[in-house]
């Protein structure tokens, strides 16, 4: 089984040939090695998620890359039953279920796999692949999504945030403080696992307790304790954050705050004497907060605790071998030199009357123009003004008024970090416009 190739254009006759040679691949292999087949193709390409997708006379296949989701193949509905029984049974979910279901899969690719499929490369590494499964019946069959987490720990390096100094010692000041909280805000898949889990390894040494409650446990760090939570059999994120402070941790990570009784459990356990994080959804940071009023009300207790949130997402970073330069209009000027007016002083502004743009290239090794992706991130830091919309000081605690007070005290916005990006060829106007 030769390695399959994606190519980037929707309307060429490339991408009808890839489809047709993944989905004659797929027909190929014996039933008991679809799953494994698809799984190695989606790591070798570096996907974070395949899709599949239940349609009228077909199944298709999706692969997220770097964000973007490219088809790969299509299977008919009897071959698709082979493939999601397999899923199912490894999985431990129900091929007959009449509502959605979550499961859990962690694979071992090993170099024996990889010569299998047609990848006899000497650089290819043994490596773990954890694996989330989410299924739902749809009109014509059970669809699935299975998101790919293939963490390494050279990546969860707090080095590797694309923090400035300033920001790098303002989080790393806080991360040492040996209580409070700190929340990390974005969608899904913004990346909020991986920043999670390089400030867990910074403060990973033997005179520190750490655990973990997650949905599911994404990466295996050496030396903390990480403890599964399943949310679909009645298990509750507030409950086990009671539970585990009785093991004397000094470190605790929440997957996720969900519901008011786990932010109030969460906040008590950071004005207690532990240093919580935790993962919250929300646009951004000042959103955080008004949305976490919204849940909590008014409340001192919270202000007290919560001591810098941040907000991120990712964008596709530009190959530079095929990126391509140009010379932006002067509405677009206008526009990127209103965005950066208010950058504060610590940040170095760039030329903002003379700058040229890019846009992705193509190549016959890279059909997207886009290579890997990197992280746009706020930094939120509490003082006392921001804590007052939260203690009720102000009378316009909203949003607006929020992000408004953080940039008067500094903040770098994700907006203003990525037209940055974009000035220095990082990646795209469009780009940053389609992710925020």
């Amino acid at each position: 089984y030769e390695d399959v190739e994606i190519t980037g254009d929707d309307s060429t006759e490339e991408r009808q040939t890839t489809i047709a040679s993944m989905t004659e691949k797929l027909n190929e292999v014996r039933s008991s090695d679809m799953l494994d087949y698809l799984v190695f193709q989606a790591d070798r390409l570096s996907a974070s998620d395949i899709h599949l997708e239940n349609q009228r006379s077909s199944v298709r296949i999706r692969f997220r890359i770097d964000g973007t989701l490219h088809e790969i193949a299509s299977l008919s509905h009897d071959k698709y039953r082979e493939l999601f029984f397999a899923i199912a049974s490894v999985a431990n979910l129900s091929t007959a279920a009449k509502e959605s279901q979550s499961g859990h899969i962690v694979r071992e690719l090993v170099k024996a796999d990889a010569a299998k499929f047609g990848e006899e490369s000497e650089e290819y590494k043994d490596h773990v692949l954890n694996m989330r499964i989410e299924t739902v019946p749809t009109s014509y069959g059970q669809d699935a999504v299975i998101r790919l987490f293939n963490f390494e720990h050279g990546m969860l390096n707090m080095d590797m945030l694309g923090l400035s100094p300033d920001e790098f010692a303002q989080l790393e000041e806080i991360v040492k403080h040996p209580s409070g909280m700190v929340m990390v805000v974005g969608p899904t898949g913004s990346g909020k696992s991986t920043t999670l889990y390089s400030i867990l390894n910074a403060l990973n040494n033997p005179t520190r307790k750490l655990l973990t409650l997650e949905d599911p446990v994404e990466f295996d760090i050496p030396g903390v304790v990480q403890i599964p939570i399943d949310t679909t059999r009645g298990q509750t994120f507030a409950d086990n954050v009671r539970t585990i402070l009785r093991l004397d941790p000094d470190v605790v990570m929440v997957g996720e705050i969900r519901d008011e009784d786990t932010a109030r459990t969460a906040i008590q356990a950071a004005i207690t004497g532990h240093l919580l994080l935790a993962t919250f959804h929300a646009i951004n940071a000042a959103a955080a907060f008004a949305r976490m009023i919204d849940m909590i009300g008014i409340n001192p207790v919270f202000a007290s605790a919560i001591r810098l949130v941040i907000g991120q997402r990712l964008v596709r970073r530009l190959d530079d071998d095929t990126k391509v330069e140009y010379e932006p209009d002067e509405a677009t000027k206008e526009w990127i030199q209103n965005v950066l007016k208010d950058l504060p002083a610590s940040v170095e502004k760039p030329d903002l009357e003379n700058f040229r743009l890019y846009k992705p290239g193509t190549s016959e090794a890279n059909p997207f123009g886009y290579h890997g992706r990197i992280v746009l991130m706020e930094q939120l830091i509490v003082t006392d003004k921001i804590a007052g919309f939260l203690r009720g000081d102000e009378k316009d605690v909203d949003a607006a008024a929020i992000a408004q007070a953080a940039a008067d005290q500094g903040m770098v916005t994700m907006l203003q970090k990525g037209i940055l990006k974009v000035l220095t060829g990082e990646t795209t106007l469009d780009e940053v416009n389609r992710v925020l």
